[in-house]
């Protein structure tokens, strides 16, 4: 009985040894890499105001004139997407028309820095007419606080048309 139980201890040392030998090593995870972070995009959303002056081409009782003025509004960005509205007033040099403003809504898509939108809304001149206004334009900011554009706007007072093409320059509140 002796022999049995050394036997069988034998070769239950033996068999642990050789089923150890067939584990596999331990697997090693490489540490993370490391990478640069992604720059934000520009953000569209707040506050802003500014200045504008450009051209417009008159039909009816506007003449061809010199427009100047400024502009207040806000943005809000929804991913790329950008919505506001924004007030304007502007001398004009129209002979039928010596003021003219608007108050607009505004939506587009940015592209970082870039923006794209279509504008419209209730248009007013002279202070006693009113009239409606559609357009679009661009945008580009080239600090963190300056945009700069370019829009086309169309105005309609009732058979009285003009067509504008202006030059914009606005100090963004960003934050929002």
């Amino acid at each position: 009985m002796l022999r049995f139980v050394a036997s069988a201890s034998a070769v239950a040392l033996l068999t642990g040894a050789a089923a150890a030998a067939d584990i596999p090593p331990p697997i090693t995870v490489a540490p993370p890499v490391l990478t640069a972070p992604v720059p934000i995009a520009f953000n569209w959303s707040g506050f802003y105001f500014g200045g504008h002056g450009g051209y417009g081409f008159g039909s009816g009782t506007i003449d061809d004139g010199f427009v100047a003025g400024g502009q207040i509004g806000v943005n809000w960005q929804y991913d790329s997407f950008v919505i506001g509205a924004e007030g304007d007033g502007s001398w004009a040099d129209w002979g039928a028309a010596d003021a003219v403003g608007s108050v607009r809504l505004r939506g587009g898509i940015a592209f970082d820095r870039f923006l794209a939108y279509a504008t419209g809304g209730a248009a007013f001149r002279d202070f006693d007419d009113v009239g409606w206004i559609a357009g679009g334009g661009v945008e580009y900011a080239v600090a963190n606080n300056w945009t700069v554009g370019v829009e086309y706007l169309h105005y309609d007072f009732d058979g009285d048309d003009a067509d504008v093409i202006r030059g914009r320059v606005s100090y963004l509140f960003s934050g929002l």
